[in-house]
């Protein structure tokens, strides 16, 4: 059985997938160096739509959307097709667009009450009208248990089977918008690190869902008064499918 298949049926069971050393040690490293920069305030790129510039931060705990359209190395890993192959092809996808991404970090803490946080991303894209959405977690750094990496229910599983994603800086899980997963805190030795890259088909759409909204949509352009998720500017199409193959669009 090929490796795609193999991973394609371990999703279809569980929900997930991990994928190890998918990056190497040396793209990681220079994200993680990125990662720093957006922290002191710098940035190398500038994205074509309405967005706040990073600014100095300092906070315990920080999750920073849109990072990748400040960060050229952070582009690089997320959208120059070799990711988006990977979950399209693990998802089983006709064409992927991006979606959305989380640069993650929050320093160790002490002991206490373990909060996991539980919800499915699908409840917080209401608005988003796709065939399917993925998300790829990536660490920045190696994890141990102690650190609090992302944590999986199995689907169809009680939360009593989760699963740490205990993973190593190039490895990563990619998991679908309805799996139910957590984010414990971190109460390692060291700084917890990761982004989160979410995907969707390419038949991604806008929809109403009463009040609720997504960032999202403040950015991309309105047709007739409604959000277009195809505004390329935010939301790439990263492949699509051309008879029996695949290509990227760039």
């Amino acid at each position: 059985m090929r490796p795609i298949e193999r991973r394609r049926e371990f999703l279809a069971s569980e929900g997930y997938v991990v994928v190890p050393q998918f990056f190497t040690k040396e793209e990681i490293a220079e994200v993680a160096a990125a990662q720093d920069a957006h922290y002191r305030g710098e940035a190398d790129l500038q994205p074509e739509f309405e967005w706040p510039a990073p600014r100095k931060c300092h906070a315990r705990s920080r999750k920073h959307p849109y990072a990748s359209f400040f960060l050229s190395p952070l582009a690089k890993l997320l959208r120059d097709g070799r990711l988006a192959k990977l979950v399209q092809e693990t998802m089983g996808m006709e064409g992927i667009r991006f979606w959305h991404d989380q640069l993650l970090y929050e320093e160790a803490r002490e002991e206490g009450p373990v909060n996991y946080h539980w919800h499915r991303e699908k409840s917080r894209w209401l608005t988003c009208a796709a065939s399917q959405m993925a998300t790829a977690w990536i660490p920045l750094t190696d994890f141990t248990h102690e650190m609090g990496p992302i944590t999986l229910v199995p689907q169809g599983r009680e939360k009593e089977a989760m699963k740490r994603m205990v993973l190593n800086a190039g490895d990563l899980v990619i998991f679908s918008a309805d799996l139910l997963h957590g984010n414990p805190q971190n109460f390692g030795s060291m700084p917890r690190r990761a982004v989160a890259a979410h995907f969707a088909s390419s038949d991604l759409r806008y929809q109403e869902a009463g009040k609720f909204s997504h960032v999202n949509e403040r950015l991309v352009r309105k047709v007739d008064g409604v959000p277009d998720f195809g505004d390329e500017r935010v939301c790439p199409e990263l492949l699509r499918n051309l008879g029996s193959g695949i290509r990227t669009t760039d």
